[in-house]
């Protein structure tokens, strides 16, 4: 049976998938490229165990965040802000009176888009792993100021923490073979996160049987036969999830 990593364009996991293959041999990896408009929707469907996500991710899954992304605009070759350094950054406010362009949904709208800039109908922001995925000699790319960094995370469903799972997410930390479970930080970090909604749904249950459960008095005098709680609180429940 393969453990099944999905990926965003422009997350490059081949590193991590070295590893998993020194560690695991006997799992394989199988891995899943897919477009960021399909990149929550892979785990809800059981057609990934985990994703390298780009943000921002749903409050229902459980993800650990592991590096932001630089925003950088793509100009044609002949643009004059591509005349700028490599390192040297533009405020998107000077990108006003310019035609912006989007990534469509698909397996080939970023390099579709890309294709637009060099056609000279428009400049593209993207983060920076992404222009570099697509770029040709006829782009470039320049930093971008005031525009907000994206985030990559591993995302997963804490209803489907698995062993392998936790085994993944420690090669992903740069944990070693011998400490396989997950940091204090990593444990904060989660327990941060909302609970999901499988797990507040889960807890109303629990919380409806426990008031049914509770014991009631006798009749046979006033005051008498009226339900009352075993105790001066009413039952505690977790109210959380399984942890991540």
């Amino acid at each position: 049976m393969a453990f099944r990593v999905a990926f965003v364009p422009g997350v490059t996991p081949t590193k991590w998938f070295r590893i998993w293959a020194e560690r695991r041999p006997e799992v394989p990896i199988e891995a899943v490229p897919v477009e960021e408009s399909a990149q929550l929707s892979v785990l809800r469907d059981d057609l990934a165990d985990v994703v390298f996500a780009r943000g921002p991710v749903d409050g229902e899954l459980r993800a650990i965040r592991l590096y932001s992304e630089v925003p950088v605009v793509v100009v044609p070759k002949d643009h004059a802000i591509a005349a700028l350094g490599d390192d040297e950054a533009i405020d998107v406010a000077e990108l006003a009176d310019e035609r912006m362009l989007e990534i469509a949904a698909g397996p080939t709208g970023g390099a579709d888009a890309v294709e637009l800039v060099a056609a000279g109908v428009g400049l593209l922001i993207v983060p920076k792993s992404v222009a570099r995925l697509h770029g040709r000699r006829d782009v470039e790319s320049r930093p971008v100021t005031g525009v907000p960094e994206t985030e990559v995370a591993l995302v997963w469903e804490a209803e489907k923490h698995t062993e392998l799972v936790e085994e993944f997410i420690g090669v992903v930390r740069g944990r070693t073979a011998n400490s396989s479970r997950m940091t204090a930080a990593e444990v904060e970090e989660l327990r941060r996160q909302k609970p999901t909604a499988k797990a507040k749904a889960k807890a109303a249950e629990a919380r409806a049987a426990a008031a049914k459960a509770q014991p009631k008095g006798k009749g046979g005098g006033a005051g008498k036969g009226k339900p009352r709680p075993a105790s001066g609180r009413s039952p505690r429940t977790s109210g959380r999830g399984r942890r991540g």
